[in-house]
């Protein structure tokens, strides 16, 4: 019996697929299914909308599997609600219940179709309530059907400001004076209701200024005027505040002073406010009985504190010590410590001792025993190896006097191995330089001291000129600071900078090779230089600096070269000769031709030595135009007269014989110096002559400026703002070029915008950009920017299978707040602990989750912990 090749492979085909079928059923037999879980349980639905369900299936072994494609779904009623891969669709007005089964577990989700509501309508725009006063409101849906149904107790009702009113079923009741918004939401529609209860158009104190005695009290009245022009005291039903509430407070329009200090009280009524400033025991002025202080170290001192009041009784000013009162700090506790005006000092040193009282502070400067000026004997000491010589260090004080302090300094050396100090007393080691610093009360000077060493050492040639093999003995000498000299030829080190080209040893230069070099000779820290030439080139001289020349021209050139040993010889064969225009001039053992228009330099170079020539053949040495520059408008020409100047002072107009040319042909043309416009803007005319040239700027109807009634815009969807373009001419004029500008906005998702006015169309950040005659203004643009976003709360404890609302509130840019609890998405981070939707939070399972609020690009967080 023979296979036929597709029989082979069908059966192959089957075998696997038996195989595949045979390990997913021991597979799904080893993890048995624990249940299935759904992300909702309740859909509430209009006609033609459509909601996502998705199913979880969890294992026994605690693995979990999203079974959303895998479950059979059902529906109960598919003409009201129908059902497809987790998907429901609401066909019409009614209930449904949706089944979802896999794996033999099965779970149901309750739907309730409603008509779709066109729109919301309320009887009141706005509410003025008094206290406790009540309004019924009435709310009519509007549906796609035409019908229309009265939906005031089905209505959701939200308020930004809880405390002001009370809504229930639509009756709004008057809490507390002050203002909020009703926000009324049916199914996908709301409206929103501002309501005013008790608003008062100001509230004033018949006091501003307050003064008390410490413990003293004082009843202010607070009159609130409403919007028709009655009045009423109602101190005591504001809200008082105090921003220091350990000076001044007011319990119901009394003030009581408790401190010493101002505060300030604010007192609030509804949305009004006032400040009333209340001084309690506050000092005229505060003085100490010293300004400065000075003290020895371990010393006392004592300073009193006087403080200057107003007697209200008779008029007249008081006084009172207040020492002990008052709070005393010092900026260096450990120079001086303080304690109610009575001074220990700890240390040398200055500080500042401080004096508060109330609200005003005085402060002292405390000197411990810190010079003003610490001086030591000698300056500089010029002394011989093994040498012993003792300083005296002197300090002043403030107050005049003067003492040594020679033994209580600290004493310093930079070098140690030349000389060491101990208690001002030098001793030398070897020569060299020392500073030697003394360091007492903060204060510091310094002694430089020398060590056999010279003021200055001199050679007896700075300037040594030699052929090659030639040589040259110097002398050294030392010259001290007492007057002495000394031979120190022999003692000092001499090196060369090039010992290529000049050798030394104990002051002989000797010439190598040709060139120059640099002799250093050092003795102690002192050192001196020698300038050595060798068979070197001192200068290279050319008969004439300057040529002008016509073409057809030739002069001959003669160089000479001077040398170091005041010799000269003719070097004009020797000479390199180089043009760097060989168009314009040519140069051969130095003679040079003119040839053609234009200018060169010429080069001679012999050795280290270069000397340049210029040579003008044919060239104007000035070349001017009559006008600097030209302003002016289309349809207009301007004529440039061009004159240049040869270099033997005549003038001529060379406008026709000049090469014209225009930066910007598309601004401006130009030809034999009559300049024609071609369009608005800016471009240079460029004339050139004899190896001249000049430029003339030129405008043709610029604009100067361009500017926006406005640099910033913030606005909401929906909105329209006219934007205003100004345009500043040239002249100084100005005209409105709204309409004709060109106007664009950055990000077309965001807005439109048509000869100025810029439509929001939605949320986020772009730019308006506004262009006109080369110039640009660009506007940034905010479109319902928020401020912030926040939830009533930021941690919820539920137990499984209960729920909690929590609300969402948009804070704009602008200040105002919205409920965007519905609007906003809210999402869970783990929808098997705590599901969400339009703010309300269902526990599903033991844990913790994260619901996440997100409203027009910012998002917050509430924790949600569930137990069991």
């Amino acid at each position: 019996m023979k296979f036929s090749r597709s029989k082979w492979l069908s059966f192959v085909f089957i075998f696997i697929l038996a195989t595949q079928t045979l390990a997913a059923g021991i597979a799904y037999a080893a993890d048995e299914i624990s249940k299935l879980v759904l992300n909702k349980n309740e859909i509430i639905l209009q006609v033609g909308d459509t909601a996502n369900l998705t199913a979880t299936a969890i294992y026994v072994s605690g693995a979990t599997e999203t079974a959303t494609v895998k479950a059979d779904w059902s529906s109960g009623t598919a003409d009201i609600a129908s059902v497809y891969a987790g998907v429901v669709t609401a066909k019409k007005e009614g209930k449904a219940v949706i089944t979802a089964t896999y794996m033999g577990k099965t779970e149901i989700v309750n739907v309730t179709v409603t008509k779709k509501v066109k729109s919301l309508t309320k009887d009141k725009q706005s509410l003025d309530l008094r206290l406790d006063a009540t309004y019924q409101l009435n709310i009519k849906a509007y549906y796609d059907d035409g019908t229309s149904e009265d939906v005031t107790s089905k209505a959701d009702y939200t308020i930004d400001a809880s405390s002001v009113v009370s809504v229930t079923n639509g009756l709004v009741r008057g809490q507390s004076p002050g203002s909020a918004n009703v926000t009324i939401k049916y199914m996908n529609q709301s409206l929103t209701l501002p309501v005013d209860v008790e608003v008062v158009r100001r509230i004033d104190a018949k006091k501003s200024q307050v003064s008390l005695l410490t413990n003293g009290t004082e009843k202010v009245e607070l009159i609130a005027t409403y919007p028709d022009g009655t009045t009423s005291d109602v101190s005591e039903k504001a809200v008082w505040t105090t921003d220091k509430e350990k000076v001044a407070d007011a319990i119901k329009g009394t003030i009581k002073g408790y401190g010493v200090g101002r505060a300030t009280l604010t007192a609030s009524y509804g949305t009004k406010s006032t400040t009333i400033t209340v001084d309690v025991d506050n000092a005229l002025k505060l003085d100490l009985n010293t300004q400065n202080l000075l003290l020895k170290k371990d010393a006392t001192g004592t300073l009193t504190l006087t403080a200057t009041y107003a007697d209200a009784s008779t008029e007249a000013e008081k006084t009172k010590d207040v020492s002990a009162l008052a709070e005393w700090t010092s900026e260096d506790t450990d120079i001086v410590e303080v304690s109610g005006g009575k001074l220990i000092a700890r240390s040398i040193g200055e500080t500042v001792i401080s004096a508060k009282y109330g609200e005003k502070t005085v402060k002292v400067i405390v000197d411990v025993e810190v010079p003003r000026r610490l001086v030591v004997d000698e300056d500089t000491l010029s002394l011989k190896t093994g040498d012993e010589h003792a300083l005296t260090l002197r300090a002043t004080y403030a107050d005049g006097t003067t003492e040594i302090v020679t033994d209580r300094a600290e004493w310093t050396v930079d070098n140690d191995s030349v000389a060491y100090v101990t208690k001002g007393t030098v001793k030398t080691y070897k020569a060299g330089g020392v500073n030697v610093t003394a360091t007492y009360g903060g204060k510091t000077t310094t002694t430089k001291v020398e060590v056999d060493i010279p003021t200055l050492i001199k050679p007896s040639k700075k300037i040594v000129n030699l052929q090659i093999g030639g040589s040259d003995q110097l002398k050294l000498t030392a010259i001290y600071k007492d007057g002495r000299e000394e031979d120190v030829t022999g003692k000092a080190e001499w090196t060369t900078s090039s010992k290529e080209i000049a050798e030394v040893r104990s002051g002989d230069i000797t010439g190598i090779d040709t060139g120059t070099a640099t002799i250093t000779a050092k003795y102690g820290t002192r050192t001196a230089v020698v300038q050595v030439s060798v068979g070197v080139l001192k200068s290279l001289t050319i008969s004439q600096e300057k040529l002008v020349m016509k073409k057809g021209d030739a002069v001959t050139l003669t160089a000479t070269a001077l040398y170091t040993d005041e010799t000269s010889k003719d070097a004009t064969s020797d000479v390199i000769w180089t043009s760097s225009n060989p168009k314009a001039a040519s140069v051969d053992a130095g003679k040079v031709k003119a040839l053609a228009s234009g200018e060169a330099t010429l080069t001679a170079q012999l050795d280290t030595k270069t000397v340049t020539i210029s040579v003008q053949v044919d060239m104007a040495s000035d070349l001017t135009a009559n006008v600097s520059s030209l302003v002016f408008d289309l349809n207009e020409t301007r004529s440039i007269v061009l004159t240049a100047t040869d270099s033997l002072g005549a003038t001529r107009t060379v406008t026709n014989e000049a090469e014209w040319k225009t930066s910007s042909s598309t601004v401006a043309t130009v030809a034999k110096g009559v300049v024609t416009p071609v369009a608005r803007g800016k471009a240079t005319i460029i004339a050139a002559y004899g190896g001249k040239s000049v430029t003339i700027p030129v405008e043709v109807g610029v604009i100067q400026a361009l500017e926006a009634d406005t640099t910033y815009i913030s606005t909401k969807s929906g909105s329209h703002v006219q934007v205003k373009l100004t345009a500043t001419l040239s002249d100084g004029t100005t005209k409105d070029v709204t309409s004709s500008a060109t106007w664009k906005v950055s990000s077309y998702k965001l807005g439109t915008v048509s000869d100025g006015l810029f439509t929001a169309t939605s949320s986020g950040k772009t730019t308006l950009t506004a262009s006109f005659g080369g110039k640009t203004v660009s506007i940034p643009v905010e479109i319902d920017t928020l401020k912030y976003l926040k939830t009533d709360v930021v941690k919820v404890e539920l137990r499984e299978g209960k729920s909690a609302e929590v609300e969402a509130l948009a804070t704009y840019t602008d200040g105002s707040e919205f409920d965007v609890t519905k609007p906003a998405l809210w999402t869970s981070s783990n929808i098997l602990v705590a599901d969400v939707k339009d703010g309300i939070i269902k526990a599903t399972g033991k844990g913790t989750a994260k619901i996440t609020v997100s409203y027009s690009n910012m998002k917050t967080t509430v924790v949600v912990t569930v137990t069991k």
